[in-house]
Parts: structure tokens; sequence; C-alpha cells
């Protein structure tokens, strides 16, 4: 980043826009990337730039209207940019100081922070062959964050300004996306017009959109006499782009908004339309001054179609001092609420019925949470048996019957446990059938500080499978709840929970701890079980993958 940055402060001096300043250093540093023209250039004996340096940017759709001071070296610059590695890592740091930490540059208004960038990317779960909306893109921070999908997804960006565009497409040049759209355009000049005449809209949409709009109390603009959220007002200048970017997405939306929308009158209608619609999913309300020159405090809204409940998270002390401003952290334990919606200390799963509308801040609903009682959920009142596995004695007397030992090494990653290896025969005794597994039943390791967990599969419906002395077997009252079991005790918190019972009764766990076991709050809500059942099947389905993968590794090397 430190010859990035030398390149931007010597065109500096000699070119006073600091937009054309950062097109120009990204400009040079895409033509530093070609050997065979850095060379060319190089060898010029002309002081002005050659015309093959303009026909390379021509050639990848950057227009360049920049007239480049002819005092300025430019030899100067390409020796520095060809040896240059450029990665997204170091294009986001650079991107970052400049637009974020350098504030006198006042480029602030059009990137986003990483942090944010990054916590989008993770919570719009992009997929292969998605398509992608940023309006209002700005210099195309998004894209950095993106990078990792430069080669799977659409990526569509717009805004109004050329520069930024052309700014834009230069990093996305850079990053290599394969399928990338840039354009300049008035996102409210079609949308405005087609509503007001009642005639068709468009029908572009996008599969994942994520704006971030621009706080400009200026715009002056008339809403659609359709819309819900007629008529715009000044003081709410986020508005008219939610309007625009609503009737854009159909799988899932992000945007970036100000905390006041949610609680105060400016924000009434919008707040009744996103919860009539029902198509909130998630508020996340965001550390304050996160966002140079924006003393307010902000929240990101996830939105999918046809929810049933709202998802709360306060964020607001996930931050770290960075010079100025604050840095949002914590983004793996916020994606990993938002995934498992569970209910803790910052964040709760309401009913749309339970929401009020005149507040939707998280904080409101935290404070209601700590003044309601919780619900404890206790482990051993959905248990229908609980046992240890027993070694089985022989009897002399006694008719012998086909059996399996199942022991921790049978359990499977991730997934349901059908492979049982060990045959054996034991004495034909009634304690068989009560100690055999039976599907769904969910075990656990006895000893130990990491937590072993298995869930048993269908196949043992057929076969008597005997857990070993050192496995302590959960029989839930059903499977929905014992999938949903099994899968809590894989994530980071229930296997914390999990590991805190054996760090407490000296490496061990028995029927006594295990049945005392408290779960989250809400975890035999109806929803809830749901969510947690999708995860499991997802897990079973990557667990496959893996397995195949192991397979595939064991006979290249030659072990199968």
């Amino acid at each position: 980043m430190k010859e990035l940055l030398q390149i931007f402060q010597y065109i500096q001096k000699y070119h006073e826009d600091n937009f054309d300043v950062l097109c120009l250093t990204l400009e040079f540093l895409l033509v530093g990337q070609d050997k065979t023209l850095s060379a060319e250039l190089l060898i010029s004996k002309t002081k002005e730039i050659p015309q093959s340096f303009y026909c390379y940017l021509q050639k990848h759709n950057l227009t360049h209207k920049i007239a480049i001071n002819s005092d300025l070296n430019y030899k100067k610059i390409i020796k520095l940019a060809q040896n240059l590695k450029v990665n997204a890592q170091e294009l986001e740091d650079f991107i970052q100081t400049i637009a974020l930490q350098k504030t006198i540059l006042k480029l602030y208004d059009y990137a986003t922070p990483a942090e944010i960038n990054m916590l989008v990317c993770k919570l719009l779960h992009l997929q292969k062959n998605e398509s992608i909306y940023n309006p209002c893109c700005g210099v195309g921070s998004w894209l950095l964050s993106l990078s990792a999908h430069h080669n799977e997804c659409q990526f569509f960006g717009v805004d109004i300004h050329p520069k930024l565009i052309e700014i834009a497409k230069a990093l996305a040049l850079l990053l290599k996306f394969k399928d990338c759209h840039l354009e300049v355009a008035d996102i409210f000049k079609d949308f405005l017009n087609v509503q007001n005449n009642q005639k068709e809209r468009s029908n572009t949409k996008f599969d994942k959109v994520f704006c971030h709009p621009p706080l400009l109390s200026h715009l002056n603009l008339k809403a659609p006499k359709t819309s819900p959220l007629a008529p715009y007002t000044k003081t709410s200048p986020e508005i008219p782009f939610l309007d625009f970017a609503l009737s854009k997405f159909n799988k899932k939306a992000i945007f970036i908004i100000r905390s006041v929308l949610l609680n105060k009158s400016i924000g009434e209608r919008l707040r009744h339309h996103l919860v009539q619609s029902k198509i909130l999913e998630v508020i996340i309300e965001l550390p304050t001054n996160i966002f140079p020159h924006q003393m307010g405090e902000f929240c990101l809204l996830v939105l999918s179609p046809k929810n049933q409940r709202m998802f709360f998270i306060n964020a607001q002390d996930f931050h770290l001092k960075e010079g100025k401003y604050n840095k949002l952290i914590n983004l793996e334990e916020i994606t990993d609420l938002c995934a498992f919606k569970r209910n803790t200390k910052i964040s709760c799963l309401l009913d749309y019925q339970n929401i009020n509308l005149e507040n939707l801040k998280p904080s409101y609903y935290m404070q209601q949470e700590m003044q309601s009682p919780q619900i404890k959920v206790v482990l051993g009142d959905f248990l229908e048996k609980c046992y240890r596995g027993t070694r089985v004695e022989m009897k002399q007397d006694k008719e012998m019957i086909g059996c399996y030992d199942l022991g921790v090494k049978d359990f499977e990653a991730y997934g349901v446990s059908n492979s049982f290896n060990d045959y054996a025969l034991k004495p034909n005794l009634e304690r068989l059938y009560e100690l055999r597994v039976q599907p769904y039943d969910v075990l656990l390791s006895m000893r130990g500080v990491t937590p072993k967990v298995a869930i048993i599969g269908k196949s043992a419906a057929q076969k008597i499978v005997l857990p070993n002395a050192g496995i302590l077997v959960l029989r839930v009252k059903n499977s929905v709840v014992a999938k949903a079991l099994y899968f809590y005790f894989l994530t980071s918190a229930g296997c914390l929970a999990l590991s805190k019972i054996y760090q407490d009764n000296n490496e061990r766990i028995g029927e006594k701890e295990i049945k005392e076991m408290l779960l989250p709050s809400g975890f035999l809500d109806s929803q809830v079980l749901e969510d947690y059942n999708e995860c499991f099947y997802e897990l079973i389905a990557r667990g496959e993958q893996i397995k195949a993968q192991k397979q595939g590794i064991a006979k290249l090397l030659g072990y199968e």
C-alpha cells in the first residue's frame, strides 16, 4: 500500500481534483500490470504520454476524460506501478485509507467502511450465478469485499457521478471481475416517470441488493403517486433510494439507514410498509461514529420475502477506536447470530405481531427482554430417556445374537452416523433391547475437554447397535427437536456451553449434568426449530462433500 500512496501523493502535486487523482492512480496501476505496454512507455522519448496509454484504457472501456498535466513524470509512476503485485487486500487498504482515514480529501461520502462491506457480503449469502445490484455504488468500495466472487456472480453498479463510475471500473479491472456492469445513471429518472405515468414498471430485478444511500437533502424529489412511502421529505433523504431499491430485489437486500427512521415520526411510513409487507428479516444496530463526519446512529436492515419473525441485534458495543473513528468488530459473531436467530443478551427473535411499530431499534427490544422474565429451557424436559452405554457380560447358558458395538470412532463428523463395523455375538438378554440405540438418538462422549457429538441414522432401526461405556445416549421426544439439538451442540455457542459442563465436572459429563443443561430461551419455538433443521440438512450435505473429498484424496494417494 505504501507504493500506492506514493503514486497518489505524487499525482496530487499536479492535479487538484482528488477524484481525478484517484482515477489516474488506478489507471496507471492498471497500465503498469501490462509488462509489454509498460516497457514501451518507459523507452518512449516523448515528454507527453504516448497514445498507446490512452488506447489501452479505451480498450478496457475506460473513457479517460482527464487532461493529464504535462509536467507530470509518467515514467516515474510506471516504474513504481509495474513492480506492484496487485491484490484485493492492498487495494482495499489503499481505498479505505484515502477515503475514510484521510478525510481531508473529502472522499468519505463515496466509500463504505471495509468491515461493513465484509459483513454485508456474509449476510447476503452470495451464491454462484446470482445477480448483485449496488445502486449508489460510489467509488466501488464494495467490489473489494466481493472480489472472492469475481468469477461467480453478475455485478451491476450505478452512480450518477461519471468520475465515480470511472474509478469503480478501474477497480473492477484490477480485481479481474468477469461479469461486471458499471454505468452512469440517474436511478430516479425512469423510476419516477414510469410510476407517475402509471406505465408498466421495468421488470429488471436482481437476486441480491446492497444500498448505502447518500444523505443528500437537496434532491427535492416528488414520490410516485403509488408509492407507500409518499410523500418524501428533506429530513429523510434515504427514503427515495429505499423506495427505488425495494422494487429491485428478489431474494435478499441490505440497506444502511439512520436509526432515527426506526423510532421517530420521519420514518413512520417506512416502518409501517416494511412490517406490513413482512420483508424485514433482521435489524442490526451499529456502533456510533463508524462513518466519517456522520455522528448519528445507523442500522443495517436485512430484507427478504415472507418473514413471520423479525430478528434484532444490538451491536453498538462491537467496536474498536481507530484514529478519530470507531471500527466495527466481531463480524463472525454477528453473522452467526443472524444464521441461527438465537436469543442472547444482545439479540432477540420476535413474532411480527409482537413488534412495536413505533420503535424498531434493537436496543429498545434488548431493554424489554431484560425487563421481562426469561423462560428457561431445560434439556431434561424434552428427553424421553437418558442413559450411559454399558458393557454386556457373556452368559454361557444364553442364546447368542448378532450385535454391533458403537464407539466414539463411529461418530460421523458432520451428519448422521449410519456405519457400524464392529460386529460381535452377545447373549440374547432383554437388556440388549434396553441399551440399543435408535434413529435420531443424540450421542455424547462422556469424557474429554472437547465434546464429541453424533446423531444416529435410520439404519440402526434394523440392527442391534450397543453404545460402549464411554457414551451418553440422549433420546429426544421427537426427531425435529433431536436434529435441532444435534446441530446446536455443534455450533460455537452450543459447543462452548457443553465444554463448560465438562470442565466443571472434571472433564466428564453424566445424566444429571446433561439433564440440567440450559438451552437458549427460544429453542423450542417452531420457527427456531425449523431454522435449525434447515441448517441440519445443509450440514449433512456439506459433510458428504467433505467425506467424498477425503475419499478422493485417499484414493489418489493410494490408501484405498
